[in-house]
Formats: C-alpha cells, structure tokens, sequence
C-alpha cells in the first residue's frame, strides 16, 4: 500500500464513519481494511480506495447519519 492509498483509505473511513454513526469506528475501519485485502493483487491501484467505498456502502446499507460532501 503507498502513502497516498493509505491515506485515501483513512478518508473512506472518515466518510463512512459519518455516514453510519451508530457503527463502531474500528469496526468500520476493520470492513474497510478488510475488503481493501481483496484488491492486493489488482494493478491498477488509481481506484481501489473508490471500490473499497462503494463495496463497503453496499454492505452496511442505508445510512443513518449525514452525507458528507464529496471531497475536492
């Protein structure tokens, strides 16, 4: 993992934890790091962090809290 996937990685975690309040925030980081491992041994890394999102948002569903702006 690079510094720049790493860190795209903590803003997903960040979103989602906005997201869905009424989830543990380890726990959404474990989802996260967890089916960020499904994507080891893709090439092109450019939108794995995006991926990993959208799979995790299909997994825990409806959000309960704010949306939070999409970033710049």
């Amino acid at each position: 993992m690079t510094t720049h996937e790493d860190q795209q990685l903590d803003e997903v975690i960040e979103r989602l934890t906005i997201r869905y309040p009424t989830i543990a925030p380890a726990e959404i980081a474990d989802i996260v790091r967890h089916t960020y491992d499904h994507f080891a041994k893709v090439h092109v890394r450019d939108f794995v962090p995006l991926l990993v999102e959208h799979h995790v948002r299909e997994e825990l569903g409806t959000p309960t809290g704010n949306i939070p702006p999409i970033p710049d």
